[in-house]
C-alpha cells in the first residue's frame, strides 16, 4: 500500500551510541569461592535463557587439592584418630575410677574427647565436601562460562543472572 507523503516540521533528533545492560540491583554473578572441579547438580548446566530461582543450586564445586595438601589433610586425620582412641581410653579408664578422681578431670577428659571429635570431624568435611553453587536472584541465566568437570581458579565467573524486565540504556 502507498500513502502520498506530506512534509511537515519535525523536532531534531539525536542519535547516540549505547548498549544495553543488566539493573546491578536486579542481576547477580555466581563466582567460584576457591579452585575447583564443576559437577552437576541435576541432569543438566543450567543452559542459556534457562529461568532460575533465588537459592536454586545450579552446581557443585569440588575443591581441588594439590597431592601434598591431600596427603597433610590425610595424616591430619590420622593422627586426630589416634588421639582421639587414647583420649577416649583414658575417658573410659577415668570413669571408672570416677569416685577416686577428681569431678574436674573427667571432665576435662570428656572434653578432651569432644573437641577431638569436633576436629576430626571438620578434617573429614574438609575433604570430602563440595561447594554448592546458587543462584543469588531469580532471573534468566545470560552468560554461562563453564562446562561440566572443567577446573576453575577462584573468583572465576562461572554463571551471569539477569531479569530481562529490568534492563538499563547506558548511552555514551
Amino acid at each position: 500500500r502507498t500513502v502520498q507523503s506530506a512534509q511537515d516540521q519535525l523536532p531534531l533528533t539525536l542519535e547516540l551510541n549505547g548498549s544495553v545492560v543488566a539493573d546491578p540491583n536486579a542481576g547477580g554473578r555466581v563466582q567460584a569461592s576457591q579452585a575447583g572441579r564443576v559437577e552437576l547438580a541435576h541432569a543438566n548446566l543450567p543452559a542459556l535463557g534457562q529461568r532460575v530461582v533465588k537459592g536454586q543450586v545450579l552446581a557443585y564445586l569440588r575443591p581441588v587439592m594439590s597431592s601434598l595438601d591431600r596427603g597433610n589433610a590425610q595424616a591430619m586425620l590420622a593422627d586426630i584418630s589416634a588421639q582421639l582412641s587414647i583420649a577416649d581410653a583414658k575417658l573410659r579408664r577415668y570413669e571408672q575410677l570416677a569416685d577416686a578422681l577428681p569431678k574436674a578431670t573427667v571432665e576435662a577428659a570428656r572434653y578432651d574427647v569432644d573437641a577431638l571429635k569436633k576436629r576430626q570431624a571438620s578434617v573429614t568435611v574438609s575433604l570430602n565436601s563440595n561447594e554448592t553453587l546458587v543462584a543469588p536472584v531469580s532471573g534468566v541465566i545470560s552468560a554461562a562460562h563453564v562446562m561440566a568437570g572443567q577446573v576453575v581458579d577462584a573468583k572465576e565467573t562461572l554463571f551471569e543472572i539477569i531479569d530481562p524486565q529490568r534492563l538499563m540504556v547506558e548511552a555514551l
